[in-house]
């Protein structure tokens, strides 16, 4: 049946070979490279060759003996054949093939119609080569349109001689054209034990989408207990799909899950609804014991009883006349919501603020504007929610004219919010602001290097509302401030046999003028300071170059500031590169009187910046980022690792340890020192069995933050994979910020398989590995494309 074991393959041919498979089946009607296809049915005509004929012109034609019908694209070899020439019927029998590109189907008895390309066969076997898919069937029927009928058949993607799986059905339609199969009265047959029956199905035989069951997720939890989803996916048109997925949670209860997909040439579109009632409350021991000694139930499980519920919707839109649109909308019924019901990694879990957005904009040849509206869910008990935007609108012009850029940046936004009071009681201050960041810049580039030097005026200007103000307070307030740089670098070339270095020097020096920010500070009766996006960056090497020590727009930074930087960089004659290493600092001149309160910093110099880059290979990589503190002679933060990935992704490992002396927690509630390692890994057992694991441990803390170990077996036409985790679940219900002391530990299992040439995978267990080992969706990205 036109299997090729891989010995027989070559070399090239068996690197090629999907995952876990050990042959191939090889079409020889495949056209070979520079050659054409053969005619197809309806062009070609008839011709008969066998060892001996008996021909009656114009009536019949009995031919004996290595029998060929050639139909253009189809041919069809017998023992015998009885040809009706008046009706172009013909009656085969023994050992019979027919073949046509990328099917061939072998019987004993078969009756042809050439003149409706229609045929019947009793007894038969069929493979569809490219996708890997076989069966047999009391009679197979070739309708006109190519659809194959099989009465009473069977369909599996397995190897020859396994019947790992199977479908058996009364009726099998199988459609090479629409990539799609269908079935009536179809059971599941697992190494021939039924486990599964269907009325009716419908399911892909290439990589076309079609509408059908795709196989379960399993898993179980200490918190949920044992968590089933059988997906069911719905192509409703080329452009928009759908799938439904019922969930029992024994813990909780049964949920529906719904995600829908809409491709336009306008906008992409997708949302996602979830939705259980009643929850039960969960399987949580500790729980339990925790209510036995006392415990309000309602503390310790505070959703048993009420309906849970995701709603959320993504769009983009653009690519036409400039014009582009964003939408971002997500909202759950309660902050433990991902916790509870979340399949991805622990950052996902720890989800703790969801953006529901909107933004439309244009691109024009000289400007660009954009408005948005914005507003966020925060998970967090105990945490103040941030400002909504509405909206915000910006505008943004760009000119050149005789050598010199022209930028011209507008920023109006109206800051408000949903309460009137912070969580310590104290008023919001609500307000307009609106922006403006003028700046003239020119540019010299040459091999030798580039200098651009740039001058420029930022205003600040609020209209506040003078509910939550002072008596003394300003509700306008007008700030202003000229500013100039010059940035300049030279590359210098050192060659060395097959290699090249450079080094290149950069110099940053920055200017801008100090403007009181008095009217900022102070402006309510509980010495609140304003700032309604305002923070300070995170200092890396990157930061030297920048033009600002905040991101937002609340502060205009006065700076007198020379940042000097150096990169070395080494690579092959042919320009890939091996390694780079750069450090820089920057020294300050004047003290820096802005900050987001009244503090004053007069250090004359910043830590030292370094990061330094190792190339392995394509897909491999080596790096080391950090800061030194001259004044207490200490790394103030750091960072190293390394990603490996053999060519073919077979190998995947991963190492990342990461270092902060006081640290400062988003929340701006405790500050800790971070001290974590995270390893990874994916690697082979043999040709079938794959290992994966994590440890990503906290030594500041001495915790495990998520550990799992996982299996994977796949074979030809199936694959299993069974996954152990542990994890630290936060509750986000019941913290006041991140704190990793006020954590438990979950553990589960899960489970998932995959039947090959049904469509399908498993979301659950894939979201995990995703998220979790940096490089395996590449992977799976790879071994799809050799299926």
């Amino acid at each position: 049946m036109d299997w090729v074991h891989e010995n027989q393959l070559s070399e090239e041919e068996q690197k090629n070979l999907p995952a876990g498979c050990h042959g191939k089946y090889v079409d020889p009607l495949e056209p070979k490279d520079g050659t054409a296809p053969a005619q197809t049915d309806e062009s070609a005509p008839l011709v008969l060759e066998a060892d001996h004929s008996v021909v009656k012109q114009g009536q019949t034609a009995s031919l004996q003996g290595n029998v060929k019908v050639q139909m253009g694209d189809k041919s069809i070899e017998a023992d015998t054949l009885e040809y009706d020439q008046e009706k172009n019927t013909g009656q085969l029998k023994g050992n019979i093939a027919v073949r046509q590109p990328g099917m061939l189907i072998r019987s004993e008895d078969a009756t042809i119609n050439a003149a409706e390309n229609t045929s019947k066969m009793s007894g038969s076997r069929f493979v569809i080569h490219e996708q890997h898919i076989r069966g047999s069937a009391k009679s197979i029927e070739q309708k006109q349109d190519g659809v194959i009928v099989l009465k009473e058949g069977t369909y599996t993607s397995c190897e020859p001689g396994s019947n790992t799986w199977q479908l058996e059905g009364q009726e099998l339609k199988i459609d090479q054209e629409e990539q799609t199969g269908s079935g009536k009265n179809v059971t599941l047959k697992i190494s021939s034990i039924p486990v599964f029956y269907l009325p009716y199905i419908e399911f892909p035989i290439g990589d076309e989408r079609k509408t059908g069951l795709l196989f379960p997720s399993i898993s179980s939890s200490d918190d949920g207990g044992l968590d089933i989803a059988l997906p069911y996916y719905l192509n409703l048109a080329p452009n928009y799909d759908a799938t439904l997925v019922p969930r029992f949670i024994s813990g909780r209860g049964l949920m529906l899950e719904g995600e829908a997909r809409h491709l336009s040439r306008f906008f992409n579109s997708e949302m996602d609804l979830a939705f259980l009632p009643n929850d039960d409350g969960g399987e949580d021991s500790d729980a339990d014991r925790l209510i036995q000694e006392g415990e309000s139930e309602a503390t310790i499980r505070p959703y048993k009883g009420e309906d849970r519920w995701l709603a959320s919707f993504a769009q983009t839109g653009g690519a036409r006349d400039g014009w582009y649109s964003n939408i971002d909308f997500t909202k759950v019924s309660d902050s433990n919501y991902f916790r509870d019901f979340g399949t991805a990694s622990l950052s996902v879990a720890n989800t703790t603020h969801l953006d529901q957005s909107a933004e439309v904009g244009r691109y024009g040849s000289n400007w660009y504007w954009h408005g948005l509206v914005q507003n966020q869910q925060v998970l967090l008990r105990d945490i103040d929610h941030p400002y909504r935007k509405l909206p915000e609108f910006a505008f943004v012009g760009n000119y050149d004219t005789y050598g010199t850029r022209f930028t011209l940046d507008h920023d109006y936004t109206y800051f408000t919010h949903e309460e009137d009071q912070w969580l310590n009681g104290t008023p919001i201050i609500k307000g307009q602001r609106f922006a403006t960041d003028y700046r003239a810049s020119w540019s010299k580039e040459n091999a030798w290097g580039y200098i651009k030097p740039e001058i420029g005026v930022k205003s600040l200007n609020y209209t506040l509302e003078t509910d939550a103000l002072r008596a003394e307070a300003d509700e306008e307030i007008h700030l202003v401030t000229p500013q100039a740089s010059l940035d300049t670098g030279i590359v210098l070339e050192h060659p060395g046999g097959d290699l090249l270095q450079t080094i290149e020097p950069r110099l940053f020096y920055l200017y801008r003028d100090y403007t009181s920010h008095e009217d900022l500070l102070d402006i309510t009766e509980d010495g609140q300071n304003l700032n309604f996006d305002t923070s300070a960056r995170t200092f890396t090497y990157s930061q030297l170059f920048r033009d600002s020590r905040f991101s937002g727009q609340d502060r205009l930074d006065d700076a007198n500031q020379l940042s000097i930087g150096v990169t070395s960089n080494w690579s092959k004659n042919n320009g890939t590169p091996l390694f780079s290493t750069s450090i820089g600092q920057t020294f300050h001149f004047d003290d820096r009187r802005v900050g987001l309160d009244s503090t004053t910093n007069k250090d004359n110099f910043s830590e030292i910046a370094g990061e330094v880059q190792i190339y392995l290979g394509a897909l491999s990589q080596a790096y080391i980022n950090g800061l030194y503190d001259t004044g207490s002679d200490q790394i103030a933060r750091g960072s190293a690792g390394i990603h490996y990935a053999s060519k073919d992704y077979k190998y995947l490992f991963n190492l990342a340890y990461s270092y902060a002396k006081d640290f400062q927690e988003s929340t701006g509630k405790q500050v800790q020192d971070i001290d974590q390692v995270d390893v990874s890994w994916a690697t082979p057992l043999s040709k079938q069995w794959l290992l994966t694991a994590r440890y990503n441990y906290d030594f500041t803390n001495e915790q495990e933050l998520e550990t799992f170990v996982g299996l994977e077996y796949n074979d030809c036409c199936y694959r299993i994979r069974l996954l152990a985790r542990r994890w630290l679940d936060s509750n986000i219900a019941s913290l006041d910020s991140l704190n990793i002391d006020d954590a438990k530990y979950d553990q589960g299992i899960f489970f998932e398989i995959q039947l090959k040439g049904l469509g399908g995978s498993g979301a659950k267990v894939n979201s995990i590995l995703n998220e979790s080992i940096f490089g395996y969706r590449a992977r799976e990205q790879h071994l799809k494309q050799k299926r």
